[in-house]
């Protein structure tokens, strides 16, 4: 794909895994175009990847270590301008990965890098770990952006979404869910502080069990700001990291078909968020391992 990525110095977990021999193949998707409000997130790809160098990689929720998953490393994406083009590239990458039988995971980039990945895959069911929904009709004077390409996505695919965290609302996006209940569910990040992790699980094993196949995204803003707050629009009240495992660990059940992980702007903290990501993605990837074994 050296059309299409362009190597890293410094790989995911230092890893030297080939395309071939590898069962995740990573990459990174610097997109940085729409941010209505901290930009930086072109820059997420590799500080996570610098974080990931210095990460014991056993896991204590799966037993697994680095040398039980086979993971390569692709690099970054090259064509990002304009932004459809770079959702072309973003759609070939992972149509690439998934047609060699690999699972594709990408690295953000802003949150609109998510609609390649569902152009490719075309799931079932996408479970989305985000503080917003991402469903108005237009942002900024955009119609395409961060915060509206999943109502875009809806609208241009067949599938159902489940909203995992959220709490940075507006109405015009509830009235829209609600419109839309049969194919679009919410679970608060206030229900969950409230009645525990138990309570989200339930609900995602519901949708789970109608979808065949799911991809999963996470946008580091569904982690409260006080365990990651370098992402583009902090909202307080949100998720702790051992919570969001747990419920990463429910979606694993599922057919996952594709993750990935967007939306941080590395040079707003000195370490703490991009450490958190590194750490959410290798984890995410050992409990879709442990589910596929």
């Amino acid at each position: 794909m050296e059309e299409l990525t362009r190597p890293v110095l410094q790989p995911f977990l230092d890893s030297d895994t080939s395309f071939e021999e590898a069962r995740y193949v990573l990459f990174g998707a610097p997109l940085d175009t729409t941010a209505s409000h901290r930009s930086g997130s072109r820059f997420a790809p590799d500080a996570i990847r610098r974080a990931s160098l210095h990460m014991e990689t056993l896991s204590p929720h799966t037993g697994l270590d680095q040398s039980d998953v086979s993971i390569a490393d692709l690099g970054n994406l090259i064509n990002l301008d304009p932004l459809e083009e770079a959702l072309g590239s973003v759609e070939e990458v992972v149509r690439r990965v998934r047609d060699a039988g690999k699972t594709p995971v990408m690295m953000g980039g802003e949150h609109t890098v998510t609609l390649g990945g569902l152009r490719a895959l075309r799931p079932d069911l996408v479970v989305d770990f985000d503080a917003h929904l991402d469903l108005r009709d237009e942002l900024l004077g955009e119609r395409l952006s961060h915060g509206t390409f999943m109502r875009r996505a809806l609208e241009e695919l067949d599938f159902k979404l489940l909203l995992v965290g959220c709490r940075a609302l507006s109405r015009e996006e509830l009235e829209f869910a609600e419109e839309n209940s049969k194919r679009v569910a919410l679970i608060l990040a206030g229900d969950l502080l409230r009645g525990g992790v138990e309570t989200g699980a339930d609900a995602i094993r519901d949708w789970l069990e109608e979808a065949s196949s799911v991809y999963l995204s996470v946008d580091m803003d569904v982690v409260d700001p006080a365990q990651a707050p370098a992402v583009g629009d902090p909202s307080p009240e949100g998720l702790g990291v051992t919570d969001i495992l747990d419920l990463i660990e429910t979606c694993a059940a599922g057919q996952i078909q594709g993750l990935d992980l967007t939306e941080i702007t590395p040079h707003y903290d000195s370490g703490l968020t991009v450490t958190q990501a590194a750490y959410i993605l290798l984890e995410s990837v050992y409990y879709l391992d442990i589910a596929r074994r």
